[in-house]
Protein backbone atom coordinates (compact mmCIF):
# COMPACT_ATOMS: atom_id res chain seq x y z
CA UNK A 1 0.00 0.00 0.00
CA UNK A 2 3.01 2.46 0.84
CA UNK A 3 4.39 1.78 -2.88
CA UNK A 4 1.00 2.65 -4.82
CA UNK A 5 1.06 6.68 -3.95
CA UNK A 6 4.44 6.39 -5.74
CA UNK A 7 3.34 4.65 -8.49
CA UNK A 8 0.04 7.09 -8.96
CA UNK A 9 2.51 9.71 -9.23
CA UNK A 10 4.92 8.35 -11.51
CA UNK A 11 2.39 7.68 -13.87
CA UNK A 12 0.98 11.36 -13.45
CA UNK A 13 4.38 12.89 -14.28
CA UNK A 14 4.83 10.68 -17.38
CA UNK A 15 1.20 11.87 -18.82
CA UNK A 16 2.23 15.61 -18.16
CA UNK A 17 5.46 15.51 -19.83
CA UNK A 18 3.46 13.89 -22.95
CA UNK A 19 0.65 16.43 -22.79
CA UNK A 20 3.36 19.28 -22.85
CA UNK A 21 5.98 17.93 -25.51
CA UNK A 22 5.90 18.95 -29.02
CA UNK A 23 3.79 16.61 -31.66
CA UNK A 24 6.68 15.59 -33.17
CA UNK A 25 5.61 12.67 -34.80
CA UNK A 26 2.22 14.54 -36.00
CA UNK A 27 4.47 17.28 -37.78
CA UNK A 28 8.07 15.38 -38.80
CA UNK A 29 10.66 18.29 -39.65
CA UNK A 30 10.75 18.95 -43.24
CA UNK A 31 13.98 17.21 -44.74
CA UNK A 32 15.00 20.48 -46.43
CA UNK A 33 15.69 22.28 -42.94
CA UNK A 34 18.68 19.64 -42.49
CA UNK A 35 19.15 19.63 -38.38
CA UNK A 36 20.82 16.95 -37.48
CA UNK A 37 20.33 15.49 -34.02
CA UNK A 38 23.42 16.38 -32.79
CA UNK A 39 22.32 20.04 -33.68
CA UNK A 40 19.00 19.84 -31.60
CA UNK A 41 21.57 17.98 -28.44
CA UNK A 42 23.37 21.59 -28.33
CA UNK A 43 20.30 23.90 -27.84
CA UNK A 44 19.11 25.22 -24.80
CA UNK A 45 16.69 22.92 -22.65
CA UNK A 46 14.35 26.05 -22.23
CA UNK A 47 14.75 27.35 -25.86
CA UNK A 48 12.25 29.28 -27.42
CA UNK A 49 12.90 27.91 -31.56
CA UNK A 50 11.57 30.72 -34.01
CA UNK A 51 12.12 29.68 -37.75
CA UNK A 52 12.95 31.62 -40.40
CA UNK A 53 13.20 30.72 -44.04
CA UNK A 54 14.68 32.95 -47.10
CA UNK A 55 11.19 34.17 -49.03
CA UNK A 56 9.00 32.14 -47.01
CA UNK A 57 5.20 32.93 -46.62
CA UNK A 58 4.50 36.62 -45.57
CA UNK A 59 2.06 35.71 -43.19
CA UNK A 60 4.44 33.17 -41.69
CA UNK A 61 4.33 33.19 -37.58
CA UNK A 62 7.59 31.64 -36.97
CA UNK A 63 6.21 28.17 -36.38
CA UNK A 64 7.99 25.31 -37.87
CA UNK A 65 5.47 25.02 -40.71
CA UNK A 66 5.09 28.19 -41.18
CA UNK A 67 8.39 30.32 -40.89
CA UNK A 68 9.00 33.97 -40.51
CA UNK A 69 10.80 34.96 -44.38
CA UNK A 70 13.52 36.74 -43.22
CA UNK A 71 15.68 37.46 -40.09
CA UNK A 72 14.54 40.60 -39.92
CA UNK A 73 10.64 39.80 -39.33
CA UNK A 74 12.55 37.42 -36.06
CA UNK A 75 13.55 40.17 -34.89
CA UNK A 76 11.09 42.39 -35.12
CA UNK A 77 8.91 40.05 -32.86
CA UNK A 78 11.74 41.35 -30.25
CA UNK A 79 12.26 37.63 -29.03
CA UNK A 80 13.60 37.39 -25.47
CA UNK A 81 16.48 36.11 -23.87
CA UNK A 82 16.34 32.16 -24.56
CA UNK A 83 15.18 32.32 -27.71
CA UNK A 84 16.94 30.72 -30.35
CA UNK A 85 16.18 31.79 -34.30
CA UNK A 86 16.73 29.08 -36.28
CA UNK A 87 17.60 29.36 -39.98
CA UNK A 88 16.44 27.05 -42.87
CA UNK A 89 19.19 26.69 -45.47
CA UNK A 90 19.63 29.46 -48.34
CA UNK A 91 20.94 32.85 -48.96
CA UNK A 92 20.00 36.02 -46.35
CA UNK A 93 20.49 39.13 -48.22
CA UNK A 94 18.38 42.41 -48.78
CA UNK A 95 17.15 40.69 -51.79
CA UNK A 96 15.68 37.97 -49.64
CA UNK A 97 14.01 41.15 -47.36
CA UNK A 98 17.00 41.32 -45.00
CA UNK A 99 17.46 44.88 -43.37
CA UNK A 100 20.95 45.63 -42.47
CA UNK A 101 22.80 45.40 -40.03
CA UNK A 102 20.97 42.78 -37.86
CA UNK A 103 20.88 43.75 -34.32
CA UNK A 104 20.49 40.58 -32.17
CA UNK A 105 18.80 41.21 -28.72
CA UNK A 106 20.29 40.25 -25.15
CA UNK A 107 20.17 36.50 -24.78
CA UNK A 108 19.23 35.20 -28.23
CA UNK A 109 20.59 32.27 -30.53
CA UNK A 110 21.32 32.87 -34.19
CA UNK A 111 22.04 29.36 -35.64
CA UNK A 112 22.15 27.99 -39.16
CA UNK A 113 23.98 24.66 -39.09
CA UNK A 114 26.89 24.18 -36.72
CA UNK A 115 27.89 20.99 -38.33
CA UNK A 116 28.86 22.10 -41.15
CA UNK A 117 30.05 25.10 -40.40
CA UNK A 118 26.95 27.35 -42.18
CA UNK A 119 27.98 25.54 -45.84
CA UNK A 120 24.40 26.18 -46.88
CA UNK A 121 22.57 28.98 -44.51
CA UNK A 122 24.42 32.46 -45.74
CA UNK A 123 24.25 35.82 -45.01
CA UNK A 124 25.20 38.09 -47.09
CA UNK A 125 25.55 41.89 -47.22
CA UNK A 126 25.64 45.46 -44.11
CA UNK A 127 23.85 48.24 -43.59
CA UNK A 128 25.52 51.74 -41.67
CA UNK A 129 26.03 51.36 -38.20
CA UNK A 130 27.46 54.76 -36.11
CA UNK A 131 29.87 52.45 -33.45
CA UNK A 132 30.91 54.19 -30.26
CA UNK A 133 33.98 53.57 -30.49
CA UNK A 134 35.14 53.82 -34.44
CA UNK A 135 32.16 56.53 -35.89
CA UNK A 136 30.37 54.92 -39.22
CA UNK A 137 30.74 51.68 -40.00
CA UNK A 138 29.03 48.95 -42.36
CA UNK A 139 28.62 45.60 -40.31
CA UNK A 140 26.82 42.69 -40.92
CA UNK A 141 25.25 41.87 -37.35
CA UNK A 142 25.65 43.46 -34.14
CA UNK A 143 25.94 41.73 -31.13
CA UNK A 144 24.46 42.40 -27.74
CA UNK A 145 24.96 41.00 -24.57
CA UNK A 146 24.82 36.81 -23.97
CA UNK A 147 24.01 36.38 -27.79
CA UNK A 148 25.62 33.11 -29.77
CA UNK A 149 25.62 33.08 -33.46
CA UNK A 150 26.79 29.68 -35.04
CA UNK A 151 26.32 27.67 -37.82
CA UNK A 152 26.35 30.28 -40.42
CA UNK A 153 28.38 31.57 -43.48
CA UNK A 154 29.00 35.29 -43.06
CA UNK A 155 30.08 37.97 -45.76
CA UNK A 156 30.03 41.40 -45.72
CA UNK A 157 31.17 42.60 -49.40
CA UNK A 158 30.18 46.23 -48.94
CA UNK A 159 32.87 48.84 -48.73
CA UNK A 160 34.90 48.50 -45.78
CA UNK A 161 32.80 45.80 -44.62
CA UNK A 162 32.40 43.93 -41.63
CA UNK A 163 30.76 40.79 -40.84
CA UNK A 164 29.99 40.54 -36.76
CA UNK A 165 30.77 43.92 -34.98
CA UNK A 166 31.21 43.34 -30.92
CA UNK A 167 31.12 46.69 -29.29
CA UNK A 168 31.52 46.04 -25.72
CA UNK A 169 28.64 43.31 -25.13
CA UNK A 170 29.76 40.42 -22.52
CA UNK A 171 29.51 36.66 -23.24
CA UNK A 172 29.57 37.06 -26.93
CA UNK A 173 29.64 32.88 -28.66
CA UNK A 174 30.65 33.16 -32.36
CA UNK A 175 31.26 29.39 -32.99
CA UNK A 176 31.23 26.76 -36.01
CA UNK A 177 30.64 30.06 -39.07
CA UNK A 178 32.34 30.45 -42.25
CA UNK A 179 33.74 34.37 -42.09
CA UNK A 180 34.50 34.68 -45.79
CA UNK A 181 35.04 37.47 -48.56
CA UNK A 182 34.30 40.60 -46.98
CA UNK A 183 35.54 43.96 -47.38
CA UNK A 184 37.42 44.00 -44.37
CA UNK A 185 37.22 41.66 -41.58
CA UNK A 186 35.52 38.48 -40.11
CA UNK A 187 34.79 39.82 -36.51
CA UNK A 188 35.86 43.35 -34.93
CA UNK A 189 36.15 43.39 -30.81
CA UNK A 190 36.16 46.75 -29.75
CA UNK A 191 35.26 48.41 -26.52
CA UNK A 192 34.90 46.10 -23.61
CA UNK A 193 33.76 43.31 -25.82
CA UNK A 194 34.28 39.82 -24.17
CA UNK A 195 33.38 37.16 -26.68
CA UNK A 196 34.74 33.39 -27.31
CA UNK A 197 35.33 32.89 -31.11
CA UNK A 198 35.95 28.95 -31.71
CA UNK A 199 35.47 26.46 -34.71
CA UNK A 200 35.58 28.76 -37.03
CA UNK A 201 36.87 29.50 -40.50
CA UNK A 202 37.91 32.41 -41.64
CA UNK A 203 39.35 32.68 -44.99
CA UNK A 204 40.01 35.53 -47.89
CA UNK A 205 38.60 38.35 -45.90
CA UNK A 206 39.88 41.69 -47.10
CA UNK A 207 41.87 43.08 -44.19
CA UNK A 208 42.01 40.78 -41.62
CA UNK A 209 40.38 37.64 -40.29
CA UNK A 210 39.32 39.19 -36.27
CA UNK A 211 40.43 42.40 -35.30
CA UNK A 212 40.53 43.05 -31.42
CA UNK A 213 41.00 46.82 -29.84
CA UNK A 214 39.72 48.43 -27.00
CA UNK A 215 39.74 46.79 -23.78
CA UNK A 216 38.32 43.65 -25.58
CA UNK A 217 39.00 40.35 -23.76
CA UNK A 218 38.12 36.40 -24.46
CA UNK A 219 39.14 33.57 -26.12
CA UNK A 220 40.75 33.06 -29.35
CA UNK A 221 40.60 29.77 -30.19
CA UNK A 222 40.42 26.52 -32.67
CA UNK A 223 39.90 28.42 -35.63
CA UNK A 224 41.53 28.58 -38.72
CA UNK A 225 42.46 32.20 -40.29
CA UNK A 226 44.04 31.85 -44.36
CA UNK A 227 44.40 33.89 -47.36
CA UNK A 228 43.76 36.88 -45.69
CA UNK A 229 45.72 40.25 -45.30
CA UNK A 230 46.48 39.83 -41.71
CA UNK A 231 45.14 36.53 -40.16
CA UNK A 232 44.42 38.25 -36.47
CA UNK A 233 45.15 42.08 -35.96
CA UNK A 234 45.53 42.50 -31.65
CA UNK A 235 45.99 46.36 -30.80
CA UNK A 236 45.36 49.40 -28.65
CA UNK A 237 44.66 47.69 -25.05
CA UNK A 238 43.50 44.20 -26.27
CA UNK A 239 44.08 41.22 -23.77
CA UNK A 240 42.87 38.21 -25.76
CA UNK A 241 44.01 34.88 -25.55
CA UNK A 242 44.95 33.09 -29.36
CA UNK A 243 45.34 29.34 -28.90
CA UNK A 244 45.29 26.13 -31.08
CA UNK A 245 44.26 28.18 -34.20
CA UNK A 246 45.92 27.49 -37.99
CA UNK A 247 46.94 30.58 -39.07
CA UNK A 248 48.18 30.12 -42.45
CA UNK A 249 48.57 32.01 -45.69
CA UNK A 250 47.97 35.48 -44.90
CA UNK A 251 50.30 37.92 -45.84
CA UNK A 252 51.31 38.40 -42.13
CA UNK A 253 49.57 35.72 -39.67
CA UNK A 254 49.41 38.38 -36.31
CA UNK A 255 50.37 42.33 -35.97
CA UNK A 256 50.24 42.86 -32.35
CA UNK A 257 50.57 46.97 -31.78
CA UNK A 258 49.91 49.65 -29.47
CA UNK A 259 49.38 48.59 -25.37
CA UNK A 260 48.21 45.16 -26.26
CA UNK A 261 49.13 42.24 -24.43
CA UNK A 262 47.89 39.02 -26.04
CA UNK A 263 48.62 35.56 -25.07
CA UNK A 264 49.63 33.15 -27.85
CA UNK A 265 49.90 29.03 -27.05
CA UNK A 266 49.46 26.01 -29.15
CA UNK A 267 49.26 27.88 -32.72
CA UNK A 268 50.07 27.16 -35.92
CA UNK A 269 51.57 29.69 -37.70
CA UNK A 270 52.57 28.57 -41.13
CA UNK A 271 52.79 29.55 -44.64
CA UNK A 272 52.15 33.39 -44.52
CA UNK A 273 53.66 35.57 -47.19
CA UNK A 274 56.18 37.61 -45.05
CA UNK A 275 55.64 37.18 -41.17
CA UNK A 276 54.19 34.69 -38.94
CA UNK A 277 54.42 37.32 -35.77
CA UNK A 278 54.90 41.14 -36.31
CA UNK A 279 55.37 43.39 -33.21
CA UNK A 280 55.23 46.90 -33.50
CA UNK A 281 56.73 49.78 -31.69
CA UNK A 282 54.67 52.27 -29.85
CA UNK A 283 55.70 53.89 -27.03
CA UNK A 284 58.56 52.87 -24.56
CA UNK A 285 58.06 49.71 -23.13
CA UNK A 286 55.14 48.06 -25.27
CA UNK A 287 53.34 46.58 -26.66
CA UNK A 288 54.44 43.27 -24.03
CA UNK A 289 52.52 39.81 -25.60
CA UNK A 290 52.84 36.66 -23.73
CA UNK A 291 54.52 34.54 -26.26
CA UNK A 292 55.54 31.88 -23.93
CA UNK A 293 57.66 31.49 -20.04
CA UNK A 294 59.20 28.74 -18.95
CA UNK A 295 56.20 28.12 -16.48
CA UNK A 296 53.58 27.97 -19.62
CA UNK A 297 55.75 27.23 -22.76
CA UNK A 298 54.20 28.74 -25.61
CA UNK A 299 54.06 25.37 -27.45
CA UNK A 300 53.37 27.55 -30.82
CA UNK A 301 54.37 26.00 -34.08
CA UNK A 302 56.20 28.38 -37.36
CA UNK A 303 56.73 26.81 -40.44
CA UNK A 304 57.34 27.76 -43.66
CA UNK A 305 56.35 31.38 -43.76
CA UNK A 306 58.39 33.35 -45.96
CA UNK A 307 60.52 36.45 -44.31
CA UNK A 308 60.96 35.65 -40.67
CA UNK A 309 58.62 34.07 -37.93
CA UNK A 310 58.91 36.13 -35.58
CA UNK A 311 59.52 40.16 -35.72
CA UNK A 312 60.13 42.07 -33.04
CA UNK A 313 60.08 45.90 -34.08
CA UNK A 314 59.28 46.90 -30.61
CA UNK A 315 62.41 47.76 -29.26
CA UNK A 316 61.02 46.31 -25.95
CA UNK A 317 62.99 42.45 -25.19
CA UNK A 318 60.14 39.96 -25.61
CA UNK A 319 59.94 36.61 -23.89
CA UNK A 320 58.95 33.47 -25.96
CA UNK A 321 59.90 30.12 -24.83
CA UNK A 322 58.89 26.51 -25.93
CA UNK A 323 58.21 27.75 -29.81
CA UNK A 324 59.40 25.72 -32.32
CA UNK A 325 60.76 27.97 -34.90
CA UNK A 326 63.79 28.63 -36.99
CA UNK A 327 66.46 30.28 -35.92
CA UNK A 328 67.35 32.01 -38.97
CA UNK A 329 63.94 33.53 -39.55
CA UNK A 330 64.07 36.04 -36.13
CA UNK A 331 64.53 39.83 -36.10
CA UNK A 332 64.65 41.66 -33.35
CA UNK A 333 65.30 40.85 -29.15
CA UNK A 334 64.19 37.79 -27.91
CA UNK A 335 64.47 35.59 -24.86
CA UNK A 336 64.00 32.44 -24.63
CA UNK A 337 63.91 31.59 -20.98
CA UNK A 338 62.03 33.37 -18.57
CA UNK A 339 59.77 32.81 -15.84
CA UNK A 340 57.32 35.18 -17.17
CA UNK A 341 56.15 37.28 -20.18
CA UNK A 342 57.25 40.59 -20.48
CA UNK A 343 56.82 43.33 -18.05
CA UNK A 344 54.82 45.96 -19.40
CA UNK A 345 56.13 49.60 -18.71
CA UNK A 346 54.90 51.62 -15.70
CA UNK A 347 52.02 54.43 -16.87
CA UNK A 348 52.65 57.98 -16.30
CA UNK A 349 48.99 59.67 -16.13
CA UNK A 350 48.81 63.16 -17.49
CA UNK A 351 46.81 65.63 -17.13
CA UNK A 352 43.77 66.94 -19.51
CA UNK A 353 44.64 68.97 -22.00
CA UNK A 354 43.65 72.48 -20.98
CA UNK A 355 40.99 74.02 -23.14
CA UNK A 356 42.99 77.24 -25.32
CA UNK A 357 42.04 79.84 -27.84
CA UNK A 358 44.11 78.46 -30.80
CA UNK A 359 46.34 81.25 -32.42
CA UNK A 360 47.54 80.67 -35.44
CA UNK A 361 50.74 83.55 -35.27
CA UNK A 362 51.91 81.87 -31.70
CA UNK A 363 51.93 78.33 -32.53
CA UNK A 364 55.00 77.06 -32.84
CA UNK A 365 56.05 75.07 -36.15
CA UNK A 366 56.83 71.56 -37.59
CA UNK A 367 60.55 71.52 -37.73
CA UNK A 368 62.44 68.46 -38.88
CA UNK A 369 64.58 66.21 -36.51
CA UNK A 370 68.22 66.79 -36.00
CA UNK A 371 68.35 63.21 -36.33
CA UNK A 372 66.31 60.40 -36.56
CA UNK A 373 64.53 59.12 -33.09
CA UNK A 374 64.86 55.84 -32.16
CA UNK A 375 60.96 56.00 -30.53
CA UNK A 376 58.30 58.94 -30.68
CA UNK A 377 55.93 59.46 -27.87
CA UNK A 378 52.30 59.80 -28.79
CA UNK A 379 51.79 63.22 -29.43
CA UNK A 380 48.47 65.31 -28.25
CA UNK A 381 48.07 67.30 -31.52
CA UNK A 382 47.61 64.63 -34.19
CA UNK A 383 43.95 64.25 -36.02
CA UNK A 384 40.99 62.33 -34.19
CA UNK A 385 38.83 60.23 -36.40
CA UNK A 386 37.15 58.73 -33.76
CA UNK A 387 36.41 58.98 -30.02
CA UNK A 388 37.78 55.70 -28.69
CA UNK A 389 35.74 54.30 -25.41
CA UNK A 390 38.34 55.28 -22.67
CA UNK A 391 38.94 59.17 -23.91
CA UNK A 392 37.91 61.81 -21.76
CA UNK A 393 35.33 63.60 -23.57
CA UNK A 394 37.16 66.99 -23.02
CA UNK A 395 39.23 66.14 -25.63
CA UNK A 396 37.42 64.43 -28.01
CA UNK A 397 36.69 66.87 -31.43
CA UNK A 398 33.02 68.20 -31.72
CA UNK A 399 33.33 67.03 -35.56
CA UNK A 400 35.49 64.43 -37.27
CA UNK A 401 34.24 66.95 -40.57
CA UNK A 402 34.68 70.02 -39.10
CA UNK A 403 36.39 72.30 -41.81
CA UNK A 404 37.83 75.59 -39.18
CA UNK A 405 41.53 75.76 -40.43
CA UNK A 406 42.23 76.40 -36.74
CA UNK A 407 40.44 73.28 -35.23
CA UNK A 408 42.83 71.83 -32.74
CA UNK A 409 43.83 68.04 -33.85
CA UNK A 410 43.74 65.54 -30.72
CA UNK A 411 45.92 62.41 -30.69
CA UNK A 412 43.43 58.94 -30.69
CA UNK A 413 45.86 56.85 -28.42
CA UNK A 414 43.52 54.63 -26.45
CA UNK A 415 44.96 55.79 -22.87
CA UNK A 416 46.79 58.77 -21.35
CA UNK A 417 50.12 59.03 -23.29
CA UNK A 418 53.66 59.74 -21.70
CA UNK A 419 54.18 63.16 -21.38
CA UNK A 420 55.07 64.81 -24.47
CA UNK A 421 57.80 67.04 -25.66
CA UNK A 422 56.25 70.32 -26.06
CA UNK A 423 54.17 71.06 -22.75
CA UNK A 424 51.29 72.99 -25.22
CA UNK A 425 49.45 71.34 -28.05
CA UNK A 426 50.42 72.42 -31.00
CA UNK A 427 48.26 72.84 -34.01
CA UNK A 428 48.59 70.91 -37.11
CA UNK A 429 50.25 73.36 -39.27
CA UNK A 430 52.65 72.19 -41.49
CA UNK A 431 55.81 73.83 -42.36
CA UNK A 432 57.41 74.34 -46.55
CA UNK A 433 60.83 75.17 -45.14
CA UNK A 434 62.74 76.86 -48.34
CA UNK A 435 65.28 74.58 -50.21
CA UNK A 436 69.02 74.55 -48.37
CA UNK A 437 71.48 76.79 -50.19
CA UNK A 438 74.66 77.68 -49.55
CA UNK A 439 77.49 80.00 -51.36
CA UNK A 440 79.00 78.23 -54.53
CA UNK A 441 82.54 78.58 -54.63
CA UNK A 442 83.15 82.00 -56.03
CA UNK A 443 83.85 82.03 -59.42
CA UNK A 444 84.10 84.51 -61.94
CA UNK A 445 81.19 83.72 -63.79
CA UNK A 446 78.85 82.23 -61.16
CA UNK A 447 78.10 84.20 -58.11
CA UNK A 448 74.79 83.26 -57.23
CA UNK A 449 74.21 80.28 -54.43
CA UNK A 450 73.48 76.99 -55.87
CA UNK A 451 70.21 75.29 -54.68
CA UNK A 452 71.57 71.46 -52.90
CA UNK A 453 68.98 68.79 -53.37
CA UNK A 454 70.14 65.54 -50.70
CA UNK A 455 70.97 62.50 -52.51
CA UNK A 456 68.03 60.21 -52.38
CA UNK A 457 67.24 57.57 -49.73
CA UNK A 458 68.21 54.17 -50.60
CA UNK A 459 65.18 51.86 -50.33
CA UNK A 460 64.59 50.01 -47.07
CA UNK A 461 63.75 46.82 -47.61
CA UNK A 462 63.54 45.68 -44.21
CA UNK A 463 60.82 48.53 -42.91
CA UNK A 464 59.30 48.32 -45.81
CA UNK A 465 58.39 44.63 -45.77
CA UNK A 466 56.35 46.03 -42.19
CA UNK A 467 54.10 48.30 -44.34
CA UNK A 468 50.14 46.85 -45.06
CA UNK A 469 50.52 46.18 -48.81
CA UNK A 470 48.01 48.72 -51.07
CA UNK A 471 44.16 48.20 -50.94
CA UNK A 472 42.29 48.36 -54.14
CA UNK A 473 40.67 51.59 -52.54
CA UNK A 474 42.38 54.31 -50.97
CA UNK A 475 40.09 55.68 -49.20
CA UNK A 476 38.99 57.49 -46.32
CA UNK A 477 41.92 56.45 -44.26
CA UNK A 478 45.30 58.40 -45.29
CA UNK A 479 48.36 58.36 -43.53
CA UNK A 480 49.94 61.91 -44.00
CA UNK A 481 53.14 63.88 -42.32
CA UNK A 482 52.85 67.32 -41.70
CA UNK A 483 56.12 67.96 -44.22
CA UNK A 484 56.49 69.43 -47.46
CA UNK A 485 60.16 69.18 -47.65
CA UNK A 486 62.46 67.15 -49.76
CA UNK A 487 64.71 65.68 -46.93
CA UNK A 488 61.13 64.50 -45.46
CA UNK A 489 60.11 63.02 -48.53
CA UNK A 490 63.01 61.20 -49.42
CA UNK A 491 62.73 59.48 -45.92
CA UNK A 492 59.30 58.39 -46.54
CA UNK A 493 59.81 56.86 -49.97
CA UNK A 494 62.61 55.11 -48.89
CA UNK A 495 59.65 52.82 -47.60
CA UNK A 496 56.79 53.89 -49.43
CA UNK A 497 57.90 55.19 -53.01
CA UNK A 498 54.57 55.91 -53.94
CA UNK A 499 54.74 58.52 -51.22
CA UNK A 500 53.87 62.01 -52.56
CA UNK A 501 53.15 65.71 -51.34
CA UNK A 502 49.44 67.19 -51.87
CA UNK A 503 47.69 70.23 -51.09
CA UNK A 504 45.52 70.11 -48.09
CA UNK A 505 43.46 73.09 -46.03
CA UNK A 506 46.56 73.06 -43.73
CA UNK A 507 49.32 73.56 -46.62
CA UNK A 508 50.68 71.19 -48.32
CA UNK A 509 51.67 67.81 -46.45
CA UNK A 510 53.52 64.45 -47.50
CA UNK A 511 50.30 61.84 -48.51
CA UNK A 512 52.13 58.57 -47.34
CA UNK A 513 49.16 55.91 -48.74
CA UNK A 514 45.83 55.26 -48.08
CA UNK A 515 43.35 52.72 -46.96
CA UNK A 516 39.72 51.45 -46.83
CA UNK A 517 39.83 50.46 -43.20
CA UNK A 518 41.30 52.19 -40.52
CA UNK A 519 43.64 49.14 -39.26
CA UNK A 520 45.91 48.78 -41.44
CA UNK A 521 46.05 52.26 -41.68
CA UNK A 522 46.90 52.69 -38.01
CA UNK A 523 49.79 49.85 -38.55
CA UNK A 524 51.16 52.45 -41.12
CA UNK A 525 51.40 55.46 -38.96
CA UNK A 526 52.92 53.21 -36.78
CA UNK A 527 55.89 52.15 -38.83
CA UNK A 528 56.57 55.66 -39.77
CA UNK A 529 56.97 57.46 -35.92
CA UNK A 530 58.82 54.63 -34.86
CA UNK A 531 61.02 52.98 -37.73
CA UNK A 532 61.32 56.40 -39.80
CA UNK A 533 60.78 59.21 -36.81
CA UNK A 534 58.27 61.26 -38.04
CA UNK A 535 55.24 62.08 -37.31
CA UNK A 536 52.36 60.51 -39.17
CA UNK A 537 48.85 60.88 -38.63
CA UNK A 538 45.92 59.23 -39.35
CA UNK A 539 43.15 61.44 -41.04
CA UNK A 540 39.63 61.17 -42.20
CA UNK A 541 39.86 62.16 -46.25
CA UNK A 542 36.98 64.68 -44.91
CA UNK A 543 39.07 66.48 -42.83
CA UNK A 544 41.91 67.56 -45.97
Amino acid sequence: MQCKPMLLSAIATSMTILAIAPPIFANPVPISWKISQQDTNNLPQTATLIYVAPRANASGDGSLNNPYGSITAALATKPVAGSVIQLQQGVYSAETGESFPLRLPAGVTLRGEPTVRGLNTIIKGGGKFISPSFASQNITILTNDDVRLEGMTLTNPNTRGTAVWVESAKRVTIANNTLTNSDREGVFLTGTAEAIVSENVFKKNGANGLSAVGSSRGEIKNNTFESTGFGLAIGQKSRVNISNNNILNNTDGVIISNLSAPTLRNNLIADNQRNGIVILKDRKGYPTPDLGTSRDLGKNIFRNNLDKDLNNNSGVTQVAVGNELNPKKIAGDFAFVGESATAPAPQIATLPVPAITPNLRSQPSFNLPVTTPTVLPPSRNSVLIEPLPDVPPQRVTPSITAQNPTDILIDRDPIPALPPQIATPSLFIPNNPPAQTIPATPIPSQAAPISISPSPIPYNAKVAALVPPPARETFPYLVVIPASDNISLDRVQSVVPTAKIIPSRFGNIIMVQGYPDRDRAEVLKTIMRSEIGLDARVIYQNNL
